[in-house]
């Protein structure tokens, strides 16, 4: 799904929600190599399914820099693990 440049940039990635557009910041995944290199996947929530996007710095560039007014965001399944133990009855 396609979400404007400008909300994508002031909220999702400022981690923060942004109320008249109806996103929600959810969590923040990234690596950064000693602030040379670094590359962040923001998960956030629009009307109950979730989505992602990809914040990339990378030798002094900005992905996003070179985004068009609207951003591509692909869906993404949230899952979450169930945990059995086995407990031996005497």
């Amino acid at each position: 799904m396609k979400f404007p440049k400008n909300v994508i940039l002031d909220s999702v990635a400022e981690r923060r929600n942004d109320q008249g557009y109806g996103l929600e910041f959810i969590q923040e995944l990234g690596n950064d190599d000693a602030g040379y290199s670094e590359m962040l996947v923001i998960i956030f929530k629009y009307k109950d399914k979730y989505y992602s996007v990809e914040i990339q710095h990378i030798n002094g560039e900005n992905n996003y820099d070179h985004w068009d007014e609207e951003v591509e965001c692909p869906e993404v399944i949230r899952k979450e693990a169930i945990q059995y133990y086995w407990e031996e009855v005497k």
